[in-house]
């Protein structure tokens, strides 16, 4: 999560949740061992909400 921190510019205590949204529109919260394996930028959209303080973040496959 470092790593999304640095690049998008968002607080890293203030990340929340992150969600991986697959093809078929289903929703899965992500770890860090899984979102350490998303290094590919060309296979996902980033979307960030800030709600209540912190950030939830959403990575859609296309």
């Amino acid at each position: 999560m470092e790593a999304i921190s640095d690049k998008y510019d968002v607080p890293f205590d203030k990340i929340g949740k992150i969600f991986k949204k697959c093809k078929k529109g289903i929703l899965i919260n992500m770890d860090d061992n899984i979102v350490k394996h998303y290094s590919n930028e060309d296979t996902f959209q980033l979307q960030i909400e800030e709600a209540g303080g912190s950030y939830k973040l959403t990575l859609t496959e296309i």
